[in-house]
């Protein structure tokens, strides 16, 4: 049988010096990282709210981890660690903290929260997706909404100066994963110029509404529905896009916008992306 250097002590030693040099090096990195923000930091100014939130510069990132992963490490561990690091340097250019609704399954909320946010920033609980909403709005604070939250929440969004949608979570969507519950980041209005993959659409239909290809009902309550649809249209565009697909609506309103995320396997949609395992 051959010798596998099982138990031998030079090995393990040799091992545990590899770990704690690429430890090291990944610490130093971090702390390089910080001071590429500092000088970012000066450069650009952030003190607007929404001015730090780069929603589809994190999506592009997100992609990017999903598309290099390999080997045993899972990867919402990965995952967890990068969204750690981002949130932390975001909140370093413009301090935010994270407004949580607890009246959907609140503590797959609290663990979505912790798991996208980390713990740097501070995580207050509202009960009520509307109380959500009124606490981001003129602050530049984040707000999380379940996607199953009651009530015509949306309608709230509408308006120049409103809070927006600006993501929809889980990004990265796998069976088995931790922090799962589907859910909206609410934010202040973005700074960001990225057209979203994704609009958000307060819409009210005059009929029930029919499927569409192209488009995902998130939330509904009647004829008062949030829409997700192509981010290319606009809300004078959409209604003329819906009446060619057979649905007259009598009113929309842009309430956000989003990045389309990751879907592994056969876990895709309208929101998602299929990319293999």
């Amino acid at each position: 049988m051959a010798d596998t250097g099982e138990g031998d002590p030079r090995a393990l030693r040799e091992l545990r010096n590899r770990i704690d040099a690429i430890d090291a090096e990944m610490h130093r990195l971090l702390i390089e990282r910080g001071s590429v923000v500092e000088s970012l930091i000066r450069t650009k100014g952030t003190d607007r709210p929404g001015a730090a939130f780069r929603p589809g510069r994190e999506a592009e990132m997100m992609r990017r981890l999903v598309a290099r992963h390999a080997g045993d490490l899972p990867l919402a561990t990965v995952e967890h660690i990068w969204r750690e690091i981002i949130a932390t340097f975001t909140r370093m250019q413009a301090p935010y903290d994270v407004v949580i609704d607890l009246s959907v399954e609140p503590e797959r909320m609290r663990d979505l929260a912790r798991f996208v946010f980390g713990f740097s920033v501070k995580v207050t609980a509202v009960r009520g997706p509307e109380a959500v909403v009124a606490a981001v709005a003129g602050a530049n604070d984040l707000g999380l909404v379940a996607r199953a939250a009651s009530g015509v929440w949306w309608r709230k969004l509408i308006g120049a100066d409103a809070p927006r949608i600006m993501a929809y979570l889980p990004f990265i969507r796998a069976d088995e994963r931790p922090a799962d519950l589907p859910a909206f980041v609410i934010s202040p209005p973005l700074s960001d110029p990225t057209t979203p993959d994704i609009g958000a659409f307060a819409v009210t239909a005059i009929d029930p509404f029919e499927a569409v290809l192209g488009v995902e009902i998130l939330a509904a309550v009647g004829n008062d529905i949030l829409l997700a649809a192509p981010g290319t249209l606009s809300e004078e565009e959409l209604p003329r896009y819906l009446k060619d697909h057979g649905v007259t609506v009598k009113s929309v309103a842009s309430v956000g916008g989003f990045a389309r995320g990751v879907a592994l396997g056969g876990l895709w949609s309208v929101l998602y992306a299929r990319v293999s395992p």
